[in-house]
């Protein structure tokens, strides 16, 4: 009984890797088919919505599922993708300005918006997350993110972690990068989420109960 529980377990993590080398490859595939610029958004959607099923112990066959929803969300992940981008160059430009006014206003200023980046890097993830669970509008999705963002440090932190982790593991194991850092991210952008939601979903019944 503990031989087939071990080769169970063995059979899972081997299953696992393959799906995310597989996965990670098609999200550099798709995003290349759209000549990146608008292939990037389309293809992390179609990766985290792919991912997600398998976090359900569905087993949808990889491409076909893949490219479902890259062509489904193609637009709609575009538009997204395009205020993301509108705001993230906001705050860059805040940011490089800051950086070359020398006062005390302004030091001040340059910090308060490099947390705010921060902040809003995380607002990303949410997004991005919501947006493969919840059928909702994209202005929904940008302000449920932020009330997440807001309300619940330790998935946060959960997923600062995670990324630092897969950072440190693609700078020093070579090679690990271009088979498995994409779809990895995309794992703990889910998993993050998926814990901030099992949060909030506790409060509600016990403010129901």
């Amino acid at each position: 009984m503990q031989l087939g529980s071990f080769s169970n377990a063995v059979y899972t993590f081997c299953d696992w890797i393959a799906r995310l080398a597989y996965i990670n490859l098609l999200w550099i595939l798709f995003t290349l088919t759209g000549f990146v610029i608008f292939g990037i958004f389309p293809a992390t959607i179609a990766m985290l919505a792919t991912l997600r099923q398998f976090i359900r112990k569905n087993h949808p066959p990889v491409f076909q599922t893949f490219w479902h929803y890259y062509k489904k969300e193609f637009f709609k992940s575009n538009k997204l993708g395009f205020m993301i981008v509108v705001i993230g160059l906001i705050l860059y430009m805040n940011i490089n300005f800051l950086h070359f006014t020398p006062n005390e206003i302004s030091t001040f200023l340059f910090y308060s918006s490099i947390i705010m980046s921060c902040i809003y890097f995380l607002i990303i993830c949410y997004t991005l997350a919501s947006y493969v669970e919840f059928d909702q509008s994209l202005g929904t999705h940008l302000k449920n993110a932020l009330l997440i963002t807001i309300s619940s440090p330790v998935p946060s932190l959960f997923m600062i972690f995670g990324f630092a982790a897969v950072y440190f593991a693609v700078t020093y194991l070579s090679g690990l990068g271009f088979f498995f850092s994409i779809s990895i991210l995309g794992l703990v952008i889910l998993s993050s989420a998926n814990l901030a939601y099992k949060k909030i979903q506790r409060k509600q019944e016990k403010h129901s109960a």
